[in-house]
């Protein structure tokens, strides 16, 4: 029956419980069960279909912006089949999803931009029997599918659990609020643990299957996603990714070892000749094994040593971490077993002047009394149900507590050393170690960033400094530091101005102050013996793709084909820092698509793009019609680029053979 005052309790638990499961169910599904199911579904019926010759219609790549930029291709087919004329939509058997996994999306629209701009058709698949249905990629989408995985599974376990919890609030027995109170102890068990009067006690579980599922859990998430970070080319620094599919193995590999090591020593028991009391002497205890000891062994010998040792424990869980403080410990004398033995006798004393099992004058601080025994290279704990003897003589509970680590420890001899030692090195756990340190301390020292050297055929004179305003003030502060008479167009000693500070600082407001008190808007850093400076507010802004700011500046008269030190175009400058939307911006400006440095090699934004491997980059020049076979002073085309800079994906977008 429920008692009335718990149900507004339960109430509030289960409201949450339930918006828990139902979100991570709805977006288990959407984002992971349900395109997993189509990606595996269009496999399937992909064997049936048939090559059919298509027009494209309509293309477009579009941008989608959120917590990442994701990309989605947009086209529509034309094609017929047995007299009929037909339209599809369809991009990849899968579903048409917008993405950025493995630049899919911008490869898809680079190929179908390249035949549509040479009016060609393309090649669609088609279902016989259904002539509706016709998709351009009928290839499986295996990175697709692995950032799928840990959505598709964890999810729905999340959902499940949260039902399970919703069950366990209504359905499952609930402990007893009132405590439990030992006769004459004034000490509480906690619900779980062993009443004072059971006489046979078993171990603790090993903790193999609750360290072996949140294992897979672990690698079900970062193992595919390791794969797809390395898989996605960059530096060595990806490999870093590496560490965490490598310690979801060692939890695994530690998972199976206590799982054996709790198989081969089999089940165990603790007999108990009467229940234990505080200053109990010899009271004997017998350990019994299911098994025959030592019948799993690979190894057997003629005994095994076992030891154990006694434990009181106070644990306080008033903060929010728990505290354990040991109050007195006694380690037995070591007993050599013989192989085959069911079952080994013991006998333990405890002192008169340590509290009972139980509550300690708070229903979160407790005190617990452990046995614990390793044999055969397996730690077993068997908690004792202690109760207060008559004469037990307990000090004051706060004294008890404070002076815990003065109490004496029982000292016995310790048997001779066993002969020879029946448990495995954990050899494999130091080779795990040992290599993550190695490949940890190779990404460190061998990390391949992408350099350019000064003498390569395509190399262009184009360091530029990051921007780094060296101080960064609020506007209010700008606004009274020049109502106070300072210079509108002081430079700080990078050379920076700063309009070109407010612009490094993607700062809006503080650029539109800066343009309406006369700042000018060209002011550049100077250029250095080695070409190095004449960046401008433009160049600044383009490198954060703040196009409201490019645009901004280009209302007060910013020259936008003014090139930086003498070599970088704001359209070059754009294209290599991968900055669409001042690309598009200056293209709607007029600006040339192809032009050429003014020095160096006379590269075109295309081949900057290439060489950067800047692939929405490339991709969007080739849609504004950026010639590809266009070359530079020295015959290299952006295909040669690509090459030359093992630019294996700029090669893939540009088409290139």
């Amino acid at each position: 029956m429920i008692k009335t005052k718990n149900i507004g309790l339960r109430l509030g638990a289960s409201l949450i419980v339930l918006v828990f499961a139902v979100l991570f169910g709805a977006g288990g599904w959407g984002g992971g069960v349900s395109p997993l199911a189509r990606q595996l579904g269009g496999w399937w019926q992909a064997r049936d279909l048939v090559v059919v010759p298509a027009h494209i219609n309509k293309l477009e790549l579009r941008e989608h912006e959120g917590e990442s930029t994701t990309w989605q291709v947009l086209a529509e087919f034309e094609y017929q089949y047995q007299g009929k004329t037909y339209h599809s939509t369809r991009i990849n058997i899968g579903g048409d999803s917008r993405d950025n996994i493995d630049n899919y999306q911008h490869d898809i629209h680079a190929a179908l931009l390249a035949a549509r701009s040479q009016n060609q058709n393309v090649i669609l698949w088609l279902d016989p029997q259904d002539p509706a249905y016709a998709v351009y990629d009928r290839q499986v989408r295996f990175k697709r599918m692995l950032f799928l995985i840990p959505f598709a599974i964890l999810f729905p376990l999340v959902s499940l659990a949260g039902l399970w919890l919703l069950w366990a609030i209504w359905f499952r027995p609930q402990a007893d609020e009132a405590d439990t109170t030992t006769a004459g102890s004034g000490a509480a068990f906690r619900a779980g643990h062993v009443p004072p009067s059971k006489l046979e006690l078993q171990a603790n579980k090993s903790g193999a299957v609750a360290i072996g599922v949140f294992a897979i859990i672990w690698n079900l998430f970062t193992v595919p996603m390791s794969i797809l970070a390395i898989t996605d080319g960059g530096s060595n620094a990806r490999f870093w990714a590496l560490l965490f599919p490598l310690a979801g193995v060692l939890l695994l590999c530690w998972s199976a070892r206590l799982a054996y090591l709790r198989w081969r020593l089999g089940e165990s028991s603790l007999l108990m000749t009467q229940q234990p009391y505080i200053g109990i002497e010899e009271m004997a205890l017998r350990l019994r094994f299911t098994l025959p000891l030592g019948q799993r062994m690979q190894h057997a010998v003629t005994h095994y040593a076992l030891k154990a040792k006694v434990v009181c424990v106070c644990e306080d869980n008033r903060g929010e971490d728990t505290s354990s403080k040991t109050l007195w410990t006694l380690e037995l004398k070591t007993v050599q077993v013989f192989h085959g033995a069911r079952n080994v006798d013991l006998s333990i004393s405890l002192p008169s002047n340590l509290p009972a099992s139980g509550l300690l004058g708070h229903k979160k601080v407790e005190v617990i009394w452990k046995l614990q025994i390793k044999l055969l290279g397996e730690d077993l704990e068997f908690i004792l149900p202690v109760q207060a003897g008559a004469w037990s003589g307990l000090q004051n509970k706060r004294e008890l507590l404070a002076d815990a680590e003065n109490y004496g420890i029982y000292e016995f001899p310790n048997a001779m050393a066993q002969p020879g030692k029946q448990s495995r090195r954990n050899w494999w756990a130091y080779v795990i170690v040992i290599g993550m340190l190695i490949l940890g301390a190779y990404l460190m020292l061998y990390d391949d960033l992408p350099a350019i050297s000064e003498g390569t055929p395509a190399t262009q004179s184009s360091s530029m400094p990051a921007a780094s305003p060296a101080n960064i003030e609020s506007l209010a502060q700008l606004q009274a530091r020049i109502s106070a008479g300072a210079d509108i167009n002081s430079r700080d000693a990078e050379g920076h101005s700063l309009l070109m500070q407010a612009a490094e600082e993607n700062n809006l407001e503080k650029v539109r102050y800066l343009l309406q008190q006369g700042a000018q808007v060209d002011l550049a850093t100077p250029v250095d013996a080695e070409g190095n400076g004449g960046r401008s507010a433009l160049f600044a802004a383009i490198g954060n793709d703040a196009v409201d700011i490019v645009q901004a500046l280009a209302k007060a008269g910013a020259d936008l084909q003014k090139p930086s030190n003498k070599v970088w175009t704001p359209m070059h400058y754009a294209s290599y820092r991968n900055a669409i939307k001042s690309m598009r911006y200056l293209h709607e400006q007029g600006l040339p698509i192809d032009a050429a440095f003014a020095g160096a090699r006379g590269s075109t934004p295309l081949m900057i793009a290439a060489q950067y491997n800047q692939l929405p980059a490339i991709a969007f020049l080739l849609q504004a019609g950026a010639d590809r076979s266009k070359k530079d002073l020295y015959g290299e085309d952006a295909c040669g680029y690509a090459r030359f800079f093992k630019q294996a994906q700029a090669a893939k977008v540009l088409g290139c053979r």
